[in-house]
């Protein structure tokens, strides 16, 4: 039924799309074109519009630089149990592969995309700091991989981890990804990293219950990591309602430590969802309230689109 649904939306754009962007003669011979010839090419990064005052830019580069860290560690030594009781440095890789892989992969895929997202950010705070487009893509790729390293070693001196290999190669492969499509305008306008959420029971108990446990950004079975291809990066279809089509490929992974699921399954799926960075920039008037809102679902993507294609990769009880 869903891939009947979705080649049905398909059809639907396509065709609409089609007539649209074709050209018709006005009553005085002009030629008409589509209306989806004035548009957004692509979401509108914050460094678009936000800009800070040239005076206070040492102070807010040194305050990034010096802040990061320090937050990190201060976080790292009161939540994550760094350096408690004398703890001395392990190296305990997880296992990544097959059904007994560590909550299903979902933490390292969640490594990725934090890094990945935190890559973005740092290089929109050197963009609107002056720093050209080159430099603020290696200074944003050097910075994120910097935080991300301090916690890995942190994780080393936890009394409940250690430092895992693997969370560093993904967390660089996160920070590549966000290189490459800050270096790539073209490659901007097609992909995108995005994040989806949507609480368990589990965690929709703790809320009620008050549990400070309760954690979204460990709440796995709720999460899914997509690559994003966005129709409106590519040059015809740009000028067609296909614009605002998405063809996602994500990952998930459901059960593990969580009991209201009876297996712990790992899964790839190809959907179709919406693209609301483009419909939020044709809707608003330029500025800081539609860059802000591009750039949060560039990197944010909305639950409950159409799941066209599901693969099971593992399956197992949930002990």
């Amino acid at each position: 039924m869903k891939k009947i649904i979705s080649l049905t939306i398909i059809a639907v754009f396509f065709i609409t799309g089609s007539l649209q962007a074709q050209e018709s003669p006005d009553q005085d011979g002009t030629p008409q074109t589509s209306i989806f010839t004035e548009h957004v090419d692509m979401p509108v990064n914050l460094y678009d519009t936000y800009t800070f005052d040239r005076e206070k830019w040492p102070y807010i580069r040194t305050g990034m630089w010096l802040m990061g860290p320090v937050f990190i560690g201060a976080w790292g030594v009161a939540e994550w149990g760094w350096f408690k009781d004398n703890t001395t440095f392990r190296y305990e890789p997880s296992d990544i592969t097959g059904a007994d892989a560590y909550d299903g992969l979902s933490d390292k895929v969640g490594h990725m995309y934090t890094t990945y997202a935190f890559k973005r950010l740092a290089t929109f705070g050197f963009r609107a700091t002056g720093s050209s487009p080159l430099r603020a893509n290696i200074e944003g790729a050097i910075y994120a991989d910097l935080i991300m390293f301090i916690m890995e070693v942190g994780d080393g001196y936890s009394t409940a981890h250690g430092f895992d290999i693997y969370d560093f190669y993904f967390n660089n492969i996160g920070m590549l990804i966000g290189v490459i499509l800050d270096a790539s305008p073209a490659l901007d306008r097609m992909f995108a990293l995005q994040w989806e959420y949507v609480p368990t029971r589990r965690m929709r108990r703790g809320i009620k219950d008050h549990d400070p446990t309760a954690d979204p950004f460990t709440d796995y079975s709720g999460h899914k990591v997509i690559l994003a291809t966005k129709l409106a990066g590519i040059p015809y279809l740009s000028e067609t309602p296909l614009r605002y089509v998405n063809i996602d490929l994500g990952y998930y992974a459901r059960g593990y430590y969580n009991k209201d699921f009876d297996y712990n399954t790992r899964n790839i799926y190809a959907g179709i969802s919406l693209n609301f960075s483009i419909f939020l920039g044709d809707i608003l008037p330029t500025g800081y309230t539609s860059s802000t809102a591009q750039t949060i679902f560039n990197h944010y993507h909305v639950p409950y689109d159409v799941e066209v294609k599901d693969w099971e990769l593992t399956r197992m009880k949930n002990d």
